[in-house]
C-alpha cells in the first residue's frame, strides 16, 4: 500500500495548525467559569467594599462571574492562608491588604508569606490621618510634635490594636521624630476615638472612612496624613511631609488582588489590564470616597515592589519598636 506523502505533510500540518489554534483559544477563554474573589475580612469594611467593587467591573469586562465571598478570622490570616493553598489557575483570588500579606506573616504568626501569592494589581490605598481633640492647643502638625517632644512621656497615643496600621504609622512618626508616647492599643478604632475626642488619649493616626465625618463636624482636629499624596477624601489636609521636617514620610495601607504563586503569566496579565481599564470613572471616584479611601491601580509589577518595600520597612519597625503579639 502506497502513501500519499503530500497528503500526510497536510494532514500534520493541519492538525498542527489545530492544535495551535486550540491552545491560543484555550488560552484566551479565561475566564471560562465563575471567578472565586476571598475577602479575609467582614463584610461592609473598605477591603470588603472595594473588592465587590472590583468584582463587578471585571464580571461586566470578562464575561463570567466573579463572586465574593467573606471568610474572616485571625487579623485576615484565615482567608489568605485558604487563598494560598488552592489550585493556581486564577479562579480563585485574594482581596489582600497590609493586615493580611504584611502584618499577618510577620506579626500574626500566618502559615503563608508574602512569597506565596502572585500580585494582580492595587485597587485602592488608604492613608492615615493624625487627629487630637478639637481643642488641643497645637494648630499644625509642626506644632504637635514641638509639643510632645518638649514632654517626653506625658503623652498617649491609640491605636484599634497591636500591629495594626495606625499603630504601626504611629510608631514611625514618633520614632523618627524622637517623641516618647505611651501607646495604649484598643479593639477596635471606634473606642479609641471616641477617647481622644474627650481628650483622654492625646493622638492617634486612624482611617479617613473612621474620622472623615469628625473633621467636618469638628469634633477632631486633622493635622496630616500619611502618604505622601494627599487624600482624595480630606483634601484640604496636608500631608506629613507638607507640614514637618520628615520630607519622605509614607505609610500607606494598601488594598490589592492577589492569586496564588504560580498562577499563569497570561491569566495575572488578563486580569491586570482589565481591572487597570475598567476600575476607572466617576462612579469608583465617588464610591471610594465614601468609603475614605483611594483610587489606585499599578502594574504587576509595580505591586510586588510595594509588597516588597512594605515587608521590609515593617519588619524593621517591628524589631526596632519591639512590637510583639
Amino acid at each position: 500500500m502506497f502513501i500519499n506523502r503530500k497528503i500526510v505533510q497536510s494532514v500534520i500540518l493541519g492538525a498542527a495548525a489545530f492544535g495551535l489554534g486550540h491552545s491560543a483559544s484555550a488560552q484566551q477563554a479565561y475566564p471560562s467559569k465563575t471567578v472565586q474573589v476571598v475577602v479575609p475580612w467582614t463584610p461592609g469594611q473598605a477591603t470588603d467594599a472595594a473588592a465587590r467593587m472590583a468584582a463587578d467591573k471585571l464580571s461586566n469586562a470578562m464575561g463570567q462571574t466573579f463572586v465574593v465571598e467573606n471568610k474572616a478570622g485571625a487579623g485576615g490570616t484565615v482567608g489568605a492562608a485558604y487563598v494560598a493553598r488552592t489550585k493556581p489557575d486564577g479562579y480563585t483570588l485574594l482581596a489582600g491588604s497590609t493586615g493580611s500579606i504584611t502584618t499577618g506573616p510577620l506579626l500574626n504568626g500566618a502559615s503563608y508569606a508574602a512569597k506565596d501569592f502572585a500580585p494582580v494589581s492595587l485597587i485602592a490605598t488608604v492613608p492615615y490621618v493624625l487627629v487630637t481633640r478639637s481643642d488641643f492647643p497645637a494648630k499644625s502638625a509642626q506644632e504637635l510634635v514641638d509639643i510632645l517632644v518638649k514632654n517626653p512621656d506625658k503623652y498617649t497615643f491609640a491605636s484599634s490594636g497591636v500591629g495594626s496600621i495606625g499603630h504601626l504609622t504611629a510608631e514611625l512618626f514618633t520614632n523618627r521624630l524622637g517623641i516618647k508616647a505611651t501607646h495604649i492599643p484598643y479593639n477596635g478604632s471606634a473606642k479609641a476615638l471616641t477617647d481622644v475626642m474627650s481628650g483622654e488619649v492625646t493622638f492617634m493616626f486612624d482611617s479617613p472612612t473612621s474620622i472623615a465625618s469628625h473633621v467636618q463636624s469638628g469634633k477632631v482636629r486633622a493635622y496630616a496624613v500619611s502618604s505622601k499624596n494627599r487624600s482624595q477624601t480630606l483634601p484640604d489636609v496636608p500631608t506629613v511631609a507638607e507640614t514637618t521636617a520628615l520630607k519622605d514620610f509614607d505609610l500607606i495601607a494598601w488594598i490589592g488582588l492577589l492569586a496564588p504563586a504560580g498562577t499563569p503569566d497570561s491569566v495575572l496579565d488578563a486580569l491586570n489590564q482589565q481591572i487597570n481599564a475598567n476600575l476607572v470613572g466617576q462612579d469608583v471616584q465617588n464610591r471610594y470616597r465614601t468609603l475614605g479611601i483611594d483610587l489606585a491601580t499599578s502594574t504587576r509589577a509595580d505591586m510586588a515592589r510595594v509588597i516588597a518595600d512594605e515587608n521590609e520597612r515593617v519588619g524593621n519597625l517591628l524589631k526596632t519598636a519591639g512590637i510583639k503579639k
